[in-house]
C-alpha cells in the first residue's frame, strides 16, 4: 500500500473514533457533574437533619408570672443576712405562684403534676436573684424562668403534633356530676373530630392486619409449637383489627386509650372528651370552665399520641395552653444556651462551659504544636542534610499523619496523665495531646510551602551575601507563610472537631462550671456532644442538634479563614 494510501486509511480511523471519544469524555462530564451534585445532596441531608432538630433550642419557652417574695418562707427572723437568705424556701414560692394561678388544683397528684411546669433548679436562680438584691424580700414580682423540658417540646410540637379547630355555632355546657360536663352543639358540629378519630383508628387497624400478615408468613417456617402459637397471637390481632374497624363506623365514639386526646377549649376550661357524637360530647373538666353560659368562641384540639405514650399529660397540656393565652408563657431567644455551662436540666445546659474548653484546649494546642512545626519544618526543608536519619523522619511524619488520634489519645494517657501527673481533664492536657496529633499535619503543610517557593528567591538573596539564615527567614519564610498560614489552621480545625483523644484523657466528666484557666477541669464541643447523644431524654436531641450546628460554623469559619488568607497573600510565580 502506497503511503497516501496509508495516510487515509489513519484519518479514516481517526475520524472514526472522534464520535466514539466524544461520548466517552461527554460521560465522564456527565459522572463528575453527578458525583458532585450528589456530594452536595448528601451535605444538603446532613445540614437539614441537624437544622431541623436544632434550630428549635434556641428559643424557649418562660414563665412570666407574678411571685410575692414572702419575707416569711425567705428571711422569717428579718436577719437581712445573706446566708439565711440563701437557705430560703424558693421552691415553695415558685410552687405557690403556680396554685394562685391554678387555685383550684387541690389534690396531691395533680398538685405534684402542677409543680413539673418548672424545673426544680429554677429555684437556685431565684436565690441567686434574691441573694443580689435583699431589697426584693416582701415586695412581688415578675417571675422569669424556663418551663420544663418536657412541656417546653410540648408547646414546639415535638412530643406530639397539636391541631387546633376552631368551633363553628354556639355551644351550651351543663354539668352532669363534680367533675363531667356534657357539651351540645349544633348538628355537625363536631363532625371534623369524628373523622379524625376514625381516620386515627382505621390507620390502627391497618398497623395489626400488617402485623397478622407478617406472622402467617413466618408460621410457614416455623416449628410446630411455636407456629400454634403464633397462631394464637394472630388471630388475636385480626380481632383487634376487626374491633377496631367496627368501632371506627359507628356515630357515637367513645374514646380509649389508644385514642388520640380530644380537648375542649370553652369558656377558659378545658374538658377532654371521653365520648362524642356529631353534636354531644360528654367529658371530664381538666380546668373547669369560668361559666357555663353558651359561648360562640370555642375550639378544639387534638393531641394526636395517646396520653399514655407521651411525657405530658391532659392535664398538663390543659395548664400549658392556659398560661399560653394569659401571656404568661412567653417564647423567646434561649440566652441559656449560650451563657450556661452544662446542667442535668435539659433546658438548664448550655454550650459556654464547652466552647470556653475548646477555646482554651485550642490555645494550649496552637502554642505547642504551630512554633515546633514550623520550625521543624524549616529544618527539615531547608538546613538538615539527605542523609538516611532525615528519611527516616520525614517516613516517620509522614506515618504519624495517618494514624488513628485515639492513639495520641493514649499516648497522652500514659505519658501525660500516669507519667507527669498532669491534671485529668484539663484543657493544657487535652491541647497537649492535640498538639502530638496536628504537628506531622503542620510540619508536613509547611514543609509543601516552603518547597514552593522558587529557587531563584533563595539564589538572589545568597548572591547579595546574605547568610543561609538570613535567605530563610527574611525572604524564604515571607513568601511561604500563607500557605503555612493555611496548612496550620486546617490542622487547628481537625484539633478543635476530635472526640476521641479527650475522652482517654478523662475530658468525659460532667462539668457544671465554666472553666477560668488551662489547668481548671473543663469539656470540649465535641466531647458536650458525645455526652448530650449518650443522654435518654428526648429533650437532648434538640440540643445535641444545637450544639452541632455551633460546632460546624466554628469549623466553616476557621476553613473560610484559611482560604481568605490563601486567596490574598497568594502569589504566582
Amino acid at each position: 500500500m502506497t503511503e497516501p494510501a496509508k495516510s487515509l486509511s489513519t484519518r479514516a480511523l481517526i475520524a472514526a473514533s472522534l464520535p466514539r471519544r466524544y461520548r466517552a469524555e461527554q460521560r465522564f462530564r456527565l459522572y463528575g457533574r453527578a458525583a458532585i451534585l450528589l456530594a452536595i445532596s448528601a451535605l444538603a441531608l446532613l445540614l437539614f437533619s441537624v437544622g431541623s432538630q436544632g434550630f428549635s433550642t434556641f428559643s424557649i419557652y418562660h414563665f412570666n408570672l407574678p411571685l410575692q417574695l414572702d419575707a416569711r418562707l425567705i428571711d422569717p427572723k428579718n436577719t437581712a443576712d445573706p446566708k439565711v437568705i440563701a437557705k430560703g424556701r424558693y421552691r415553695k414560692l415558685i410552687q405557690k405562684a403556680l396554685s394562685d394561678a391554678f387555685p383550684k388544683v387541690h389534690s396531691r397528684s395533680d398538685k405534684r403534676a402542677l409543680y413539673a411546669l418548672s424545673t426544680g433548679l429554677n429555684s437556685v436562680s431565684l436565690r441567686n436573684q434574691v441573694v443580689n438584691n435583699p431589697d426584693l424580700i416582701g415586695s412581688e414580682i415578675r417571675y422569669t424562668a424556663p418551663l420544663s423540658d418536657d412541656l417546653d417540646l410540648y408547646l414546639k410540637g415535638k412530643i406530639t403534633p397539636r391541631k387546633f379547630y376552631k368551633g363553628t355555632g354556639a355551644l351550651k355546657a351543663s354539668a352532669t356530676n363534680k367533675n363531667t360536663l356534657e357539651l351540645t352543639g349544633k348538628p355537625g358540629a363536631f363532625d371534623t373530630l369524628i373523622q379524625h378519630i376514625r381516620q386515627k383508628r382505621l390507620v390502627r387497624a391497618e398497623r395489626l392486619e400488617d402485623r397478622a400478615e407478617k406472622l402467617l408468613e413466618r408460621l410457614k417456617e416455623a416449628r410446630k409449637e411455636v407456629a400454634e402459637v403464633q397462631q394464637v397471637e394472630v388471630n388475636r390481632l385480626k380481632i383487634l383489627a376487626a374491633d377496631i374497624r367496627q368501632k371506627a363506623k359507628n356515630n357515637t365514639i367513645h374514646l380509649d386509650k389508644n385514642d388520640p386526646s380530644v380537648l375542649i377549649n370553652f369558656n377558659q376550661g378545658f374538658i377532654k372528651a371521653a365520648e362524642l357524637s356529631d353534636h354531644q360530647i360528654t367529658g371530664l373538666a381538666l380546668l373547669a370552665p369560668t361559666r357555663l353560659e353558651p359561648s360562640q368562641n370555642w375550639r378544639s384540639l387534638i393531641l394526636d399520641s395517646p396520653e399514655r405514650a407521651r411525657r405530658v399529660t391532659d392535664q398538663q397540656a390543659a395548664w400549658a395552653e392556659t398560661l399560653l393565652a394569659r401571656g404568661h408563657l412567653k417564647r423567646s431567644f434561649n440566652s441559656i444556651f449560650f451563657t450556661h455551662a452544662d446542667s442535668r436540666e435539659p433546658e438548664l445546659a448550655g454550650i459556654a462551659g464547652a466552647m470556653v474548653g475548646s477555646i482554651l484546649t485550642l490555645m494550649a494546642t496552637m502554642l505547642a504544636a504551630v512554633p515546633i512545626g514550623i520550625l521543624a519544618a524549616i529544618y527539615l526543608e531547608e538546613f538538615a542534610p539527605r542523609n538516611r536519619l532525615t528519611d527516616f523522619i520525614e517516613v516517620n511524619i509522614n506515618n504519624l499523619a495517618a494514624v488513628p488520634s485515639i492513639i495520641f489519645g493514649l499516648l497522652g494517657l500514659a505519658v501525660f496523665l500516669n507519667i507527669f501527673h498532669m491534671p485529668r481533664s484539663a484543657p493544657i492536657v487535652g491541647g497537649l495531646v492535640l498538639a502530638l496529633m496536628t504537628l506531622p499535619v503542620i510540619i508536613i503543610a509547611s514543609r509543601a510551602a516552603i518547597k514552593a517557593v522558587p529557587p531563584s528567591i533563595r539564589e538572589a538573596a545568597l548572591g547579595i551575601g546574605a547568610s543561609k539564615t538570613q535567605t530563610v527567614f527574611d525572604h524564604v519564610l515571607p513568601l511561604a507563610a500563607p500557605g503555612i498560614l493555611t496548612g496550620t489552621i486546617i490542622g487547628l480545625a481537625r484539633a478543635l472537631g476530635e472526640t476521641a483523644p479527650l475522652l482517654m484523657i478523662g475530658m468525659v466528666a460532667f462539668i457544671a462550671d465554666i472553666p477560668k484557666s488551662l489547668t481548671s477541669p473543663a469539656t470540649a464541643m465535641p466531647v458536650q456532644i458525645y455526652l448530650w447523644a449518650s443522654s435518654s431524654e428526648r429533650s437532648w436531641e434538640s440540643r445535641t442538634a444545637a450544639a452541632i450546628i455551633i460546632l460546624l460554623l466554628l469549623m466553616i469559619v476557621l476553613n473560610l479563614t484559611a482560604v481568605f488568607l490563601r486567596h490574598k497573600f497568594e502569589r504566582r510565580w
